[in-house]
């Protein structure tokens, strides 16, 4: 069937189905107008039938060969078509008078343009033998065509074979000379094979070698991968373990400066206070003297104090050192098996390892050291949280300091002035006890 009435035959497809789509209702049109006389008495399923009749005589009837002056015709009638579907369906329920004429007007018209397009009759039977025959024709040559090509091939091999026995008195000497070039070239393969077969087996004999070394150094690369990390880890332990024990070597000499520093403090300090005991029990000691002796007592103990302050500093200091090494040492030591662990068991757990490792391994030693440095134990205990806590707390705490100071300098001053004008033994005496 030609490609035009294969199209139009398409939009009447569409034409049936938008009819039976868009018109739900299955009344007469006259009589669901009020049986208005001028509206035709039919309802969807006529138009429908009337459309598929033109569709059942297109494909029925509809010749693959049209004459080139009805195609333009014809391809004018899609688009009719579609003017149905799209303005005179929808509007078909409300006005069926006026859309039921136009439809049908067009569908006529539609029809009797088709006309010479649709094969009627002894014209149909004839195009019908017709056809029959082009195709008996045509499925006699198609079983004749295979036969052909193998004639063909057979001339050609048969002018092929008349060529070659024109051909054969020089062919037999060329084969008789290819004879002899090829029994020569397959005694020479012959022995290259057997040396081939040598080269090849020399070959495999390397290939062996070359795996077993590459297993080798793959294994020796392994240990050496093993060895340098664990000596890596070997030489930071013992440079820890040496620094540690350095810290403990000088925290020990510290102990014993602690120790004759205390000793001598309270030896110079028991001489001190006795011979203080034995001025206060001497009723002849004037102040003057009196104060002398504490001011000696508190310098010979102040000395041994001081240092024995600066030792138990020291010996702080350096204990945490040490203890901060060694902890790193073991740290380093202990790695590479828990590493070879870790790794067994989870490469996450091998990487946090690393992580927490390398954490403490980075973690300055002078973070273990005070960062502000006292001169004197005095000074230590005025910059003391106590001290400036107490400051804050109490009112008038500095004040009151600072008063008791500078009443006890007005009152040793005092002393000094009556010891000079007066001489008199009971006057030393009571100022004495007065001063116990």
């Amino acid at each position: 069937m030609h490609a035009i009435l294969e199209e139009i035959t398409h939009e009447l497809e569409l034409l049936v189905e938008d009819i039976n789509s868009k018109i739900t209702s299955e009344q007469l049109f006259a009589q669901a107008h009020g049986n208005n006389w001028s509206i035709p008495s039919i309802n969807k399923y006529d138009l429908i039938d009337d459309v598929k009749s033109l569709i059942n005589d297109i494909e029925s009837q509809g010749m693959d060969n049209i004459d080139e002056g009805y195609v333009p015709v014809f391809s004018g009638y899609p688009s009719r078509v579609q003017h149905i579907r799209q303005y005179i369906i929808p509007q078909l329920w409300q006005n069926p008078a006026q859309g039921v004429t136009s439809f049908y007007h067009t569908i006529r018209g539609l029809r009797t343009a088709l006309q010479p397009a649709l094969s009627t009759g002894a014209l149909r039977d004839s195009i019908k033998n017709v056809t029959r025959r082009i195709r008996a024709i045509e499925a006699r040559t198609n079983d004749i065509e295979p036969r052909t090509t193998s004639i063909s091939d057979m001339v050609d091999r048969i002018e092929q074979a008349h060529d070659a026995a024109d051909q054969l008195p020089t062919d037999l000497e060329s084969l008789k000379e290819a004879k002899s070039t090829m029994e020569k070239l397959c005694r020479q393969a012959t022995i290259d094979q057997s040396d081939i077969a040598a080269i090849l087996e020399q070959a495999e004999a390397i290939e062996d070698s070359l795996k077993r070394h590459c297993a080798e150094a793959e294994s020796t690369l392994e240990r050496c991968e093993s060895a340098y990390s664990a000596a890596t880890s070997v030489g930071l332990a013992a440079a820890f373990s040496e620094r540690s024990h350095s810290l403990s070597r000088s925290m020990w000499i510290w102990v014993v400066g602690l120790i004759t520093a205390l000793t001598a403090g309270s030896f110079l300090g028991s001489m001190q206070l006795h011979a203080l005991s034995e001025s206060l029990k001497n009723p002849e000691t004037q102040t003057p003297m009196l104060v002398l002796n504490v001011a000696l007592s508190l310098l010979s103990i102040g000395a041994p104090v001081w240092f024995a302050w600066l030792a138990t500093k020291q010996i702080g200091h350096r204990f945490k050192l040490a203890e901060d090494y060694a902890f790193k040492a073991s740290v380093s030591r202990a790695y590479e098996g828990y590493r070879k662990e870790a790794a067994r068991v989870d490469k996450d757990m091998e990487a946090q390892l690393l992580s927490s490792a390398l954490s403490r391994l980075d973690e300055l030693p002078l973070r273990l050291v005070e960062s502000e440095t006292h001169g004197s134990p005095w000074q230590e205990a005025a910059s003391s949280d106590l001290v400036k806590q107490a400051f804050k707390t109490i009112p008038g705490f500095a004040d009151q300091v600072r008063h008791l100071a500078t009443q006890s300098l007005d009152e040793f001053g005092i002393t000094k002035r009556k010891n000079k004008s007066s001489g008199t033994t009971s006057q030393i005496t009571e100022e004495s006890d007065e001063v116990i």
